[in-house]
């Protein structure tokens, strides 16, 4: 069985519930999910799991969610090699850096090794009509584990 961390930052709570929803699909196709707010998790804590998943919001001209700016810094000197991962985050298309973050992170990952398996899901707007969304590509990211 696949064990993966799953990393989110949230300012409005949007990101949180995106993440559970991400989780949920992961879980249904047996993958043990660990889902940790950025707040609580260091960057290295990510080598001792299979697959990694981040979901941030962008803010601002195309910017991070402010607390995984420390995160993303943090993860410049990880090698992750071997790890698969993935990205998600919630935006809102009448900006012109929509998902900003997510396009970040997964740069990140992929300079540090990972392999990002699935496309990232950017969630544009409103994240409540969107859940099963998440669920469903939770599910095709817990096929490519």
């Amino acid at each position: 069985m696949a064990r993966v961390i799953l990393v989110y930052g949230s300012t409005t709570g949007n990101t949180e519930t995106l993440s559970k929803s991400v989780a949920e699909g992961l879980e249904t196709l047996g993958v043990d999910v660990a889902v940790k707010n950025v707040v609580e998790t260091s960057p290295e804590e990510l080598k001792d799991y299979d697959g990694i998943v981040l979901g941030s919001s962008t803010w601002g001209m195309g910017e991070l969610q402010d607390d995984f700016i420390d995160f993303e810094e943090g993860l410049k000197s990880l090698d992750l090699n071997g790890k698969k991962a993935a990205v998600f985050g919630p935006g809102n298309s009448m900006y012109p850096q929509f998902c900003k973050a997510v396009d970040i992170l997964e740069e990140r990952l992929k300079g540090c090794g990972a392999r990002i398996v699935v496309n990232s899901l950017k969630i544009d707007g409103d994240v409540d009509p969107m859940l099963n969304e998440a669920r469903e590509w939770g599910k095709d990211l817990a096929q490519k584990l």
